[in-house]
């Protein structure tokens, strides 16, 4: 069994490129992690405030078996969308254009708006769309979709810096 740290908060708020994002991730783990690296060490690091009062985390190190900065977004079953493997939010994403085939395009903006930066705030985007998080009765909470992409975006930046890091993700689920 790993010793499990509750590390510092990570806030990604605002306005940020991909770049100030990376780096402000990084940076957190090198600061918090440097005397307690190791074998049988898992990192929890609280992200997200979901509504209910709990907490979105990323988990380090990650599940690719690799020591490097990946990390694992923290789904658990009671969020609605399975383990939340890509094609889990694909599956929910799809559901949801079945349903409310009308709301689906706010839904794919508020998507764009997190994958581009312009706003990392997935509650300042809720205002914005007020009844997007009701819109939708099957799969995840839209909040909790929007803020478990938003962390899937990060990861995939970071573990593929060099190449297409979150777009491949977001041209993936653009094709539902």
């Amino acid at each position: 069994m790993r010793e499990k740290i509750i590390c510092p908060a990570i806030e990604i708020k605002g306005s940020m490129t991909r770049h100030e994002i990376v780096q402000k991730v990084i940076n957190t783990f090198i600061n918090t992690e440097h005397q307690q690296r190791g074998k049988g060490v898992q990192f929890w690091y609280p992200v997200e405030q979901l509504s209910g009062g709990s907490h979105l985390f990323i988990l380090r190190p990650g599940g690719l078996q690799k020591w490097n900065f990946d990390f694992k977004v923290n789904v658990t079953p009671d969020m609605g969308f399975g383990k939340g493997k890509h094609e889990d939010i694909a599956s929910d994403i799809r559901n949801k254009k079945l349903e409310n085939p009308e709301k689906f395009g706010q839904l794919q903006e508020s998507v764009t708006e997190v994958y581009s930066g312009t706003e990392n705030d997935v509650d300042q985007i809720l205002l914005k769309h007020k009844d997007l998080n009701t819109s939708f009765q099957t799969g995840a909470k839209v909040e909790i979709l929007l803020k478990v992409l938003k962390w899937m975006f990060i990861m995939e930046d970071i573990v593929y810096w060099n190449y297409d890091g979150r777009t491949k993700l977001y041209n993936y689920l653009r094709e539902i």
